[in-house]
């Protein structure tokens, strides 16, 4: 119940971004699939955005100033549990986001919608892989540096990983290669299931692992 908590606690600090996600991110995520001419570039950018939103409670956060939630009646564990809760609903949240505009998108363009069941499992997988390190990773440096560099930290690896993977689909839409393509990925579906079970591991592990971290650094 106490994570359940602090999960509502980080959802009101960063409410403001799922907001948006409706208002100015899913129609972003539109016109990026209609100029990248596959509906894959607006599950691109939802992915974009999933990665971003829970991570940006970090940048918030300085030794100096947050004694408020060191003042809740909880363990370390209920915090950090908490902020993961929040990753994987933010990831469920912009995932069906995604779904919607992409067959918005396919509407009314005609770009015909790839299989969504293996593309919200990928969708799935790689943001979870994602957080899984970069939670582990901003609870390990702790809550001593300035928020620019925060932010920078952040913000630098998902645009990286976010422009290759529009790279990646950018060639996915090559007729050449994707002729290629399908005869390597024949078990696209046991490949994306597979993936999704690691990622899911993975996850529990990190936050597991965060926990630990926590208590040792004396995060608070």
């Amino acid at each position: 119940m106490r994570t359940v908590k602090f999960f509502k606690y980080d959802l009101r600090r960063c409410k403001h971004l799922f907001l948006m996600s409706v208002i100015l991110f899913a129609p972003l995520g539109a016109m990026m699939g209609y100029n990248m001419e596959s509906v894959l570039g607006c599950f691109s950018y939802m992915a974009l955005v999933v990665v971003i939103a829970p991570t940006t409670l970090f940048t918030y956060e300085q030794k100096v100033d947050c004694g408020f939630d060191g003042l809740l009646p909880a363990t370390d564990s209920n915090r950090v549990f908490g902020r993961y809760l929040l990753g994987a609903v933010s990831v469920v949240f912009q995932l069906l986001l995604g779904v919607i505009i992409s067959v918005i998108v396919s509407e009314i363009t005609g770009l015909k919608v790839s299989d969504l069941s293996v593309v919200s499992m990928i969708f799935i997988a790689t943001t979870l892989i994602y957080l899984s390190v970069a939670f582990v990773f901003y609870y390990f440096i702790g809550r001593n540096l300035n928020q620019q560099i925060k932010s920078a930290i952040i913000m630098v690896p998902c645009l990286a990983i976010w422009f290759a993977a529009n790279a990646v689909i950018a060639l996915l839409t090559d007729e050449d290669v994707v002729g290629v393509l399908a005869k390597i990925m024949e078990n696209i579906e046991i490949i994306s299931a597979l993936a999704l079970v690691i990622s899911v591991a993975m996850y529990v592990i990190s936050a597991l692992i965060s926990v630990q971290i926590v208590k040792r650094k004396d995060y608070r």
